[in-house]
């Protein structure tokens, strides 16, 4: 009860303060902060038969800092990068496919934006 009660507590606060600064919403902290918790009776039911061992904390680690944190990072990178740049890059690819000569059209403003300049300027 308790345990669930704090992990999805927590879970919901991770998700927003990565969710906020990228302004985008996506479930994939909130998901692994919730899958720490079967990780946890695993992690217990390793100690109880092998009392005394490290088994459960090299899991841990091996999940949380290897797997986990890294997964995380190139998910939300990568949707982070589909969201706010992915448009800008298909007009690039139709800029080159359109090129003839003087009549090219440079658009400036989604370079810009890509480099990440603020479209107020």
């Amino acid at each position: 009860g308790a345990t669930f009660v704090v992990f999805f507590i927590s879970a919901v606060l991770h998700e927003v303060l990565i969710s906020v600064p990228c302004h985008m919403i996506r479930i994939h902290s909130f998901l692994a902060m919730m899958g720490q918790i079967p990780l946890i009776f695993l992690t217990k039911m390793i100690d109880r038969r092998f009392p005394g061992s490290s088994i459960g904390n090299v899991i841990f680690w091996i999940s949380f800092c290897f797997v986990g944190q890294p997964m995380a990072m190139l998910l939300y990178t990568i949707d982070y990068w589909e969201i706010h740049h992915y448009a800008d890059s298909l007009a690039m690819e139709e800029l080159e496919a359109n090129a003839t000569g003087s009549k090219l059209k440079i658009p400036f403003a989604a370079i810009g934006r890509f480099f990440g300049a603020s479209s107020e300027l």
